[in-house]
């Protein structure tokens, strides 16, 4: 399981992603870049779920918001490609590994940012997300493990002097360390389905979207390692510096 997090913050939108690809039972396999960003439109893509199918989806789609434009890629694209897309998936057997869900940040001139995402399965307990339907994420969307609302609380208030950008690059990695926390017991090769396992890791990556344009960039490294299996309350780990020294210096007094 991958995450995201993404929040809007006037006209921008921030997003958080982690980095580490993984197989079946949980070893890492691969660190990437879950995102793809258009190179002369403000667009960002991520998906959770099969990570070639997502990765091939999120590139088409880029060069289909470069080609329409944003606007039109949202009014004109998407509502055929969703179409053509559930055909293509009713026509294939049943196979839970080929699902998706793809999340996008996007800014035009006439709707400034937003989140929009589909995905190609029901999700249970929620009838008011149908697969195959774009919908809007709202102004702060996640997805990954659920970690308990409570732990919310524990997240510091902005500091004396820090801008919106500083204290939103610390929410973000607060909230992606809440879901890497989070344990998901699944099913081990022995069958007994007793082996906590932890499904977010590797990096994060910050894609900020705005009327510039879509740009990633990495401002947190965990210390987990290829052929081995996430492990959260390692304690060594990588904090790509931001702002000045006095301000850095408060955020880690605080």
């Amino acid at each position: 399981m991958s995450a995201f997090f993404a929040i809007k913050a006037g006209d921008r939108s921030f997003m958080f992603t982690d980095g580490a690809g993984y197989t079946a039972d949980g070893v890492i396999r691969s660190f990437g870049t879950k995102v793809t960003v258009a190179a002369t439109v403000p667009f960002a893509a991520t998906s959770l779920g099969n990570a070639d199918l997502g990765e091939r989806t999120r590139t088409f789609l880029s060069a289909q918001a470069e080609k329409f434009g944003v606007d039109n890629f949202v009014d004109v694209f998407m509502p055929s490609f969703l179409a053509e897309l559930k055909e293509t998936y009713q026509a294939l057997p049943g196979n839970r590994h080929n699902n998706l869900m793809v999340a996008m940040v996007l800014w035009s001139e006439t709707r400034g940012i937003q989140h929009l995402g589909f995905q190609t399965a029901p999700e249970q307990d929620r009838d008011d997300i149908l697969p195959f339907a774009l919908r809007d994420l709202g102004n702060t969307a996640m997805r990954g493990p659920e970690f308990p609302i409570e732990r919310m609380s524990t997240v510091r208030r902005p500091l004396v002097g820090e801008s919106q950008e500083q204290y939103i690059r610390h929410l973000g990695l607060e909230v992606m360390t809440f879901m890497r926390q989070r344990a998901d017991v699944t099913q081990n090769r022995r069958g007994t389905a007793d082996e906590p396992q932890f499904f977010v890791g590797g990096h994060i990556d910050l894609t900020t979207v705005d009327n510039a344009g879509a740009r990633i960039e990495r401002v947190h490294v965990w210390p987990d390692k290829i052929g081995e299996r996430i492990n959260p309350f390692a304690t060594v780990e990588t904090v790509v510096p931001f702002g000045n020294r006095a301000q850095r210096r408060a955020m880690r007094a605080a």
